[in-house]
C-alpha cells in the first residue's frame, strides 16, 4: 500500500519501479472489506469499529492523498 506513497522512505522506492499501479475502491467497498475480514476473525463490533476507524481506513485515506501519480489505475467497485 505504500509503495506510492510520496515521503520517506517510501518516496525513495520510485528509481526501483517500471510500472507502477493503483487499485482504486471506493470507501464504501473497502470498508465493507474490511468489516467482513475483521468478521472472519471473530473481533467483536467494537473492535472491528476501532480497527477501521483509527487504522485501516484513515491509512487508505494517507495513502489515496499522499501518493504518487500511478502508471496504471485499476478500479473496482
Amino acid at each position: 500500500n505504500y509503495l506510492l506513497l510520496d515521503e520517506a522512505p517510501w518516496s525513495a522506492l520510485a528509481p526501483v519501479f517500471d510500472l507502477t499501479v493503483m487499485i482504486d475502491v471506493p470507501e464504501a467497498e473497502l470498508r465493507r472489506r474490511l468489516t467482513a475480514r475483521w468478521e472472519h476473525y471473530q473481533l467483536t463490533p467494537d473492535q472491528i469499529a476501532h480497527k477501521l476507524e483509527v487504522v485501516d481506513l484513515p491509512n487508505g485515506r494517507r495513502i489515496r492523498e499522499g501518493s504518487r501519480a500511478p502508471d496504471l489505475v485499476l478500479r473496482q467497485g
